[in-house]
């Protein structure tokens, strides 16, 4: 969950022209932040009847007695906090309980928990860009403290950005993270070789592809195939896509300029030509995707790439492991890459687009501007402000558990058919 050096490394070769997954080693370029760090830290010894909200864990039983409820997104998350709970009560004493939710029910569910005052959860796993929702109604406990004092975590081992983005609300901790997200590229390494096609390196090069291998037999079972496979299911996470795509054209001089709003009128940065261009490249995305693409939420893509039906996809590092299962259709025979980009970018001021040079594109590659889209920033364990202060001291302690390098450096490669 927190591996810095991994996150590096699929930075950098997240940026190479062609990357082809030949080891399980390199999942974790995949899954870059799933889970974390390259050292570890000895616990530190506390006295079970202090005060303090140290969460290193000994094996005294420091929360016999104390019963935990959690609520995590329901697959592939669970799984990983399902098994990490059973050690956890093993070696704590504590007794927990995990509720499961889809990704379009659980926010309501957490919300509704809390607005009532049911307070049904006290641990609650949510992507942390939700977090703000919850935190200015006052309903999650301030873990700064907690995380100071909690040497075991590794918190510096945390990737910085998803250390100072997603659990960090007006400079105070509010979550742990498990998990970290940014949009890649996936393409069938051996389709493209074998038609003289590099990965796309701009969304021009993405429909070509798309287009080429559109209708053709992809995996050999005598079926028509897809050139393009992304979800694009009403209310699921659709947009994610969509904003990979417009990052690209609208964001040229770095993350702190913005994507969703102008900082100096925040007005909506979707009424110019930039945004206007990224509707049409999604739009043409339909004409080589699967005639029922509009219904596919996340597992749908990763199906479907995992049985060989697409040429390109996009998505977190999920379809990086799946690929690489026994089951897997396209093992050793897909890459990955960066996300395609744009050799024009929105001149903010004019509304216009203009073309790529060292003052309107900075960071470009090569001419191209690449925006990649951080999505949800990834899955973090949150605590309930109004549990009692030995249940929330458990809470924190078992989100540690999870998010500590010894455990999410093996979760960060683990992988089956239940996750899809």
């Amino acid at each position: 969950m927190n591996n810095n050096i991994f996150f590096w490394i699929s930075v950098i070769c997240s940026k190479l022209p062609i990357f082809q997954i030949r080891s399980l080693l390199l999942v974790t370029l995949f899954l870059s932040v799933f889970a974390v760090g390259c050292k570890t830290t000895s616990p530190t010894e506390q006295d079970e009847s202090s005060a303090s909200p140290k969460t290193s864990l000994s094996p005294s039983k420091k929360f016999d007695g104390i019963d935990l409820h959690v609520i995590s997104l329901s697959k592939p998350v669970a799984a990983t906090v399902e098994k990490r709970a059973e050690e956890f009560e093993a070696l704590t004493g504590a007794k927990i309980t995990v509720k499961s939710a889809g990704y379009s029910e659980l926010y309501q569910t957490i919300l509704q928990d809390l607005t009532t005052g049911s307070n049904q959860y006290d641990v609650m796993i949510m992507t942390s860009n939700w977090m703000p929702d919850y935190i200015e109604s006052g309903y999650l406990k301030d873990l700064t403290e907690y995380v100071n004092e909690d040497s075991s975590l590794a918190w510096n081992d945390i990737a910085p950005f998803f250390q100072e983005y997603g659990p960090v609300y007006a400079n105070k901790i509010y979550a742990i993270p498990i998990d970290g997200n940014y949009h890649l590229m996936y393409y069938r390494a051996d389709l493209l070789a074998e038609a003289g096609f590099e990965p796309p390196k701009t969304w021009d090069d993405y429909l070509k592809i798309a287009k080429y291998f559109h209708g053709k037999d992809l995996n050999d079972d005598g079926e028509p195939d897809y050139g393009s496979c992304l979800a694009k299911k009403p209310g699921n996470v659709t947009y994610w896509a969509m904003w990979s795509i417009a990052g690209s054209l609208l964001q040229s001089q770095g993350t702190k300029q913005g994507i969703f709003f102008n900082p100096n009128t925040m007005k909506p940065m979707t009424n110019n030509a930039a945004f206007a261009k990224a509707l049409d490249i999604y739009k043409a995305t339909n004409e080589y995707g699967a005639p029922d693409e509009m219904e596919w939420g996340l597992n749908d893509g990763r199906q479907a790439f995992v049985a060989g039906r697409c040429a390109l996809s996009m998505d977190h590092g999920d379809i990086g492991t799946l690929a690489l299962l026994p089951s897997s259709k396209v093992k050793d025979k897909f890459g990955t890459t960066i996300m395609p980009g744009s050799t024009e970018v929105l001149n903010w001021e004019t509304g216009e687009l203009v073309q790529c040079d060292k003052f309107t594109c900075p960071f470009a590659i090569n001419g191209v501007n690449h925006a990649p889209f951080t999505a949800a920033i990834g899955w973090a364990g949150t605590i309930n402000n109004a549990a009692d202060p030995k249940v929330q001291a458990a809470g924190v302690a078992f989100i540690s558990y999870i998010s500590q390098p010894e455990r999410s450096n093996i979760d960060v490669i683990s992988c089956s058919d239940d996750h899809l």
